[in-house]
């Protein structure tokens, strides 16, 4: 099972290993801006996903310990490097 909210795209789990540790973790794919500056950042919608993975996280405790939300948006990479327009 996963979140239920439109944002979330695709969602896999992965283990992180340590020699001390395994962690679970749920990886989120989602179409909305994170960075606060993007002019596109709808601050709505990634608090409901916010609130729809917390949800997520308390009803699965057990089986999850971590949850990563990615932007799948590309176009709010920045790249020092690339020229200035």
């Amino acid at each position: 099972m996963s979140p239920d909210n439109p944002h979330a795209l695709t969602v896999w789990f992965t283990l992180e290993v340590s020699p001390i540790r395994m962690v679970s973790k749920m990886v989120i794919e989602t179409d909305l801006h994170l960075n606060v500056r993007h002019p596109q950042h709808d601050a709505t919608a990634v608090s409901d996903l916010l609130m729809t993975a917390r949800a997520y996280f308390v009803a699965n405790a057990n089986h999850v310990t971590n949850i990563r939300i990615m932007s799948i948006r590309h176009d709010q990479v920045w790249d020092r490097r690339a020229p200035s327009r």
